[in-house]
């Protein structure tokens, strides 16, 4: 083990040389303790020998000063950070530009790779394990739908815009198949992931390639609307503490911003990651359709 900063360590791989390198994140977001716990369990476990990876990892806590007090973010947001051109004062500001260059320091040592970031939503979901795949013009893996599907994720949402999340960064600027996977409902005990995000990484660190898993269901979404905040009158017309995937019909007033109405353009579109209390210019929710 390689200890290179607060909350990173690099693992050696026991295996092939040439398996593919795996960057596993959790807690870029402080309140989401669950996949952090997971993620150290791991970390525990690599460096005690009781599993021994078959592939170099990068393994990162995020944000421990965070993850220690149990709150979202210091001051602000990192998940709006990574890539981005500006970046403000302050820890996330700063933690966003080091773990960029671990990245960046990782990918040029083993190579281009698989970068999962571990997240927990603020709200219940109707899809309760469910992955994020960056807006990218590069197509990944066909072993990666039914791999995430045979370990509990129920659904894949497209991407439709650049984002300056992580996931984004070591896909845009690495080359990299990275997700953003959500695991549960924040507030969730680790233990409650174990059945799920555990089996999922250890298969990953075990197996050198894909090996040949059945195909299961897994219900795939494409994002066809960003719902950007462009004022502080943005309020939502709908419940917005209703599940994630919540389906609306075609022509419901979704919300207003100002003086302009957000309908909803067909039946059966989803609202995903509702929340009016974001900064003015961030991302209020995604409007999804099932594909």
């Amino acid at each position: 083990m390689e200890h290179w900063d607060e909350g990173v360590y690099v693992f050696r791989s026991k295996g092939e040389q040439d398996a593919t390198p795996l960057i596993v994140s959790a807690g870029v977001h402080g309140d989401e303790t669950a996949p952090a716990g997971i993620l150290e369990q791991l970390c525990q476990d690599l460096e005690r020998r009781r599993l021994i990876p078959r592939r170099a990892c990068l393994l990162i806590l995020a944000n421990p000063p965070a993850l220690l007090e149990r709150k979202r973010f210091l001051r602000v947001n990192m998940n709006r950070l990574f890539g981005a051109p500006v970046r403000p004062p302050g820890y996330e500001g700063q933690r966003s530009l080091t773990l960029e260059q671990h990245c960046r320091e990782f990918a040029e040592l083993y190579g281009i790779g698989w970068h999962l970031d571990l997240h927990a939503t603020i709200k219940p979901s109707l899809h309760e394990h469910f992955a994020l795949m960056p807006a990218c013009v590069r197509d990944y893996d066909d072993s990666w739908a039914p791999l995430l599907a045979a370990h509990g994720v129920s659904a894949l949402v497209k991407q439709k815009s650049p984002a300056h999340t992580f996931s984004h960064f070591t896909c845009a600027q690495l080359g990299y198949e990275s997700f953003t996977l959500e695991c549960g409902a924040v507030g969730a005990d680790a233990q409650t992931l174990e059945g799920v995000l555990t089996p999922l990484l250890r298969a990953l660190l075990e197996d050198a390639p894909f090996s040949q898993r059945p195909a299961a269901a897994l219900q795939r979404y494409r994002v066809i609307q960003d719902l950007r905040k462009t004022s502080a009158d943005f309020r939502f017309q709908v419940d917005e503490q209703c599940a994630n995937f919540t389906r609306f019909a075609a022509g419901t007033l979704l919300a207003q911003d100002g003086d302009h109405c957000i309908d909803v353009p067909r039946d059966d579109c989803a609202l995903l990651f509702a929340n009016s209390a974001v900064p003015v210019g961030d991302q209020a929710g995604l409007l999804l359709q099932p594909c």
